[in-house]
């Protein structure tokens, strides 16, 4: 019975771990972060050294972005900018956000513009 049970929990707690991982990916696009590949050496240096998993403050030129490092899954950084920031805050406390909330940062499409120096 042990032997079932320890290949059943590893699949448990892997499955478990996937799922927040699509939890978190999922609340920043609805908050508004915008997916941006790591494929410039500026970039790279980011994904390296921004905290993996968190949202960081990130000055660019005066301009403060939040950035979401994730060197391990899509080797990407999720870009948005205080107003994301503050929606996905909202979402991971687990507060409504209003859909005017959500019309205001889908309809943002400047939230890059400025985060490439």
């Amino acid at each position: 019975m042990r032997i079932v049970t320890l290949p059943f929990l590893a699949a448990l707690v892997l499955a478990c771990a996937s799922v927040a991982a699509r939890s978190t990916d999922s609340l920043l696009e609805s908050a508004g972060f915008r997916t941006v590949a790591a494929n410039t050496p500026e970039r790279i240096e980011l994904l390296k050294t921004l905290p993996a998993k968190k949202v960081s403050p990130v000055d660019r030129n005066g301009q403060i972005f939040y950035v979401y490092a994730d060197p391990d899954g899509c080797r990407c950084l999720r870009v948005g900018r205080e107003e994301q920031n503050d929606i996905y805050q909202r979402l991971v406390a687990g507060k409504q956000v209003t859909t005017l909330d959500r019309t205001r940062t889908s309809s943002n499409e400047n939230v890059l513009q400025g985060f490439d120096k």
